[in-house]
């Protein structure tokens, strides 16, 4: 069966939801709106009003070493502490990451591991104790459901396995939303509103305006679209991704050729080795043949000679 290779269509930039990578990176990369679109996020998954926050959209944050790869951000955010504090240190720290690639649902909980571990490994190597690691609250706004309930929000954290009644606070959250999640019965306003903002990421339109904060999303988003030169942008991004793609691609077959090259040598080590040892039992069993044919030829001639002597 021939192989067919999967043809992406580029999305039309009017059709672009929030959750869609550009779109996202867009409205981050506005210093304003970004803003103001962290403090709605995190004001309604908190539950509560946001202070002071600084933002980096697409923050790179390298690897352990150089044959580690580093992760991307789509928001990093910092909250400043009120006088007593937040946690254990004096900030908070967010990342917010809204993804539609539905493929790498089952890497999930490890890739939220992983970007958890760097961002530590990165505070602490600007000299900060451990008793003063900020909270780490890492979000993934999501157009799939990562664990199957159906359920609008999800909170991961460590506990003590054994005695899950006692505290135990390393400071990190991890909380998965699900865009087309369902609440729960017994929802308050807070998990309305929710759901509200959740929807309209996840389908950017005027039938998800429902309330204010959508209504200021909405505002942005189409003020984003239609921004001047961000057509010729999509398309060089969209362009880009294709390269990368094409890249991957051939990559792939290159490896897949050399795997096939060692197995073919490998295979071809192994039929070496058989005919070898076929060649071997071949002259056995000549030889054993030539023997047998001797010893009959030398019982014929004792016959001869014996009947010879009688005569």
């Amino acid at each position: 069966m021939k192989n067919e290779t999967k043809v992406r269509v580029m999305k039309p930039l009017e059709e672009m939801d929030m959750i869609d990578d550009f779109l996202f990176t867009e409205i981050m990369s506005d210093e304003k709106d970004g803003s103001e679109v962290c403090r709605m996020i995190l004001s309604c998954v908190l539950g509560r009003e946001v202070g002071e926050i600084h933002y980096t959209p697409q923050r790179v944050v390298p690897g352990m070493s150089e044959s580690l790869h580093g992760i991307r951000m789509d928001a990093y955010v910092t909250e400043k502490g009120d006088d007593s504090g937040k946690g254990n240190g004096d900030i908070s720290v967010y990342d917010i990451e809204p993804d539609n690639r539905s493929a790498k649902k089952e890497g999930l909980p490890r890739r939220s591991r992983y970007y958890g571990d760097l961002v530590d490994v990165q505070l602490l190597s600007t000299g900060i104790d451990y008793d003063k690691l900020p909270e780490l609250i890492t979000i993934f706004i999501l157009s799939y459901d990562p664990f199957g309930e159906d359920a609008l929000y999800y909170e991961a954290g460590s506990i003590i396995k054994t005695h899950p009644d006692i505290p135990y606070n390393d400071g990190i959250r991890r909380i998965f939303l699900y865009v087309n999640g369902k609440l729960p019965d017994n929802a308050d306003e807070k998990e309305k509103k929710l759901m509200n903002l959740l929807r309209y990421i996840g389908s950017s339109t005027e039938d998800n305006v429902t309330d204010d904060a959508t209504k200021r999303l909405n505002e942005i988003v189409t003020s984003t679209k239609a921004k001047k030169d961000i057509g010729i942008k999509y398309m060089k991004s969209w362009e880009l991704a294709q390269d990368y793609i094409e890249q991957g691609r051939a990559e792939g077959r290159e490896e897949g050729r050399e795997e096939g090259r060692v197995e073919g040598r490998e295979e071809g080590r192994e039929e070496g080795r058989e005919l070898g040892r076929e060649e071997e039992r071949a002259n056995t069993l000549a030889e054993r043949e030539r023997a047998e044919k001797a010893e009959q030829r030398v019982r014929e001639l004792e016959a001869l000679l014996a009947e010879k002597s009688q005569t």
